[in-house]
């Protein structure tokens, strides 16, 4: 005899159509929820699409959330497939959303990782302060150790290296420049160095410091930098791998469809373009990625933008044998991505299992397109 939950006023009675049509809806959901799981283990250059159910798999599970309740409502056998499928899925459900108590960020070392979008050195946010607030953020929370992704500094408005050693504290710092330029003036004014790439800031010293060559591509780079903490050392990778590079006209495109209006095949294919590209590109990124630290055998973090959400080839690739601070400690869906849709978690921290998760959050305060994350940590016990 089959059980189903007792409580009789959860209890619904469907017409036999209405339960068939149920049944259909249902497993749709449950074959999509199994193909998101499936995006993790594909390599994006053999199968690509599959991507895409791995960025839906938050709104997929939200759909085998409801199907769970109203089979248990309706008393209809598949609840237990439902539940099945909730329990394979743990855990993935787990890398989308984790509920915990409050951390603890009184003790430990304390690291932020924050792309910062060139500091907003195009004006893109409509607001000239927006350099000035990200500095006072940083001030605010006065972490240890900073991870910079699109990360600018210049010789004339934009003095940020020079603004976070001499007014922040951060004697240390190492930059890995992705572009380098110096316009030529035609004036007797001097002439302005501008870079760009990854930095890494430390209030302790950094006795080393080094490359990860991700392939071809000199924006999509990792850096690292060995922080002395007092007679140990700290390996903090940064990484930014293979954004989309969508235009005004591809986010306009998302706009329109996230509104329900209708929007042309031609700019939709051009996005799905650029995304099938930047998935491949990424998967190669991700093993060369997690091959260079696996090779590190003291305690290490790895920062940065992985352009990729939890359940995706990206994230399951350099994940593997890694903690995640965020599941380990964070809260909600714990997004990074400035979006509406406030569930898309791109920027990670992750360490060696060695290594103590005291705290972890991201801050939802939109001066670039990425919230800052904040991650407290301690290393282990020498023995």
């Amino acid at each position: 005899m089959l059980f189903y939950p007792k409580n009789r006023t959860l209890s619904v009675s469907f017409a036999p159509v209405i339960k068939k049509a149920f049944y259909t809806v249902n497993m749709i959901v449950l074959i999509g929820l199994t193909a998101s799981c499936l995006a993790c283990y594909l390599d994006p250059s053999v199968f690509w699409p599959l991507q895409f159910l791995g960025l839906a798999f938050p709104f997929i599970l939200v759909l085998v959330v409801a199907c769970l309740i109203i089979s248990a409502a309706g008393r209809i056998v598949i609840f237990w497939v439902n539940l099945a499928a909730m329990v394979l899925a743990w855990p993935f459900i787990r890398t989308v959303v984790a509920v915990h108590t409050a951390g603890d960020e009184s003790k430990g070392i304390k690291v932020m990782s924050y792309n910062v979008r060139n500091f907003d050195l195009y004006n893109w946010s409509g607001n000239k302060e927006t350099r000035s607030e990200i500095m006072q953020l940083i001030r605010a929370e006065n972490p240890d150790i900073i991870c910079f992704q699109e990360y600018y500094t210049d010789d004339n408005e934009f003095r940020d290296t020079e603004y976070l050693r001499d007014s922040l504290g951060y004697q240390y710092h190492y930059m890995r420049i992705t572009y380098d330029k110096t316009p030529r003036r035609d004036d007797s004014r001097r002439s302005n160095h501008m870079q760009w790439g990854l930095a890494i800031f430390s209030r302790y010293e950094i006795a080393d410091k080094g490359l990860v060559q991700l392939g071809q591509s000199t924006a999509n780079q990792c850096m690292y930098a060995d922080v002395r903490l007092g007679d140990r050392l700290l390996r903090v990778y940064n990484t930014h791998l293979q954004s989309i590079h969508l235009g005004y006209d591809d986010y306009d495109t998302i706009e329109e469809l996230s509104e329900n209006q209708s929007t042309s095949w031609h700019k939709l294919k051009s996005i799905l373009r650029k995304m099938k590209r930047a998935t491949a590109a990424r998967a190669h990124q991700a093993r060369i990625l997690q091959d260079a630290i696996g090779l590190y055998e003291g305690p290490r973090i790895l920062c940065g933008d992985f352009n990729d959400a939890p359940v995706s080839y990206t994230y399951h690739t350099i994940s593997r044998g890694m903690t995640d601070a965020f599941v380990e400690k964070g809260n909600g869906f714990g997004s990074s991505f400035a979006t509406k849709l406030g569930v898309y978690r791109i920027d990670f921290m992750l360490t060696d299992p060695s290594i103590s998760i005291h705290a972890c959050r991201t801050i939802p305060r939109r001066l670039s397109d990425h919230y800052p994350m904040i991650t407290t940590l301690s290393l282990p016990a020498q023995r």
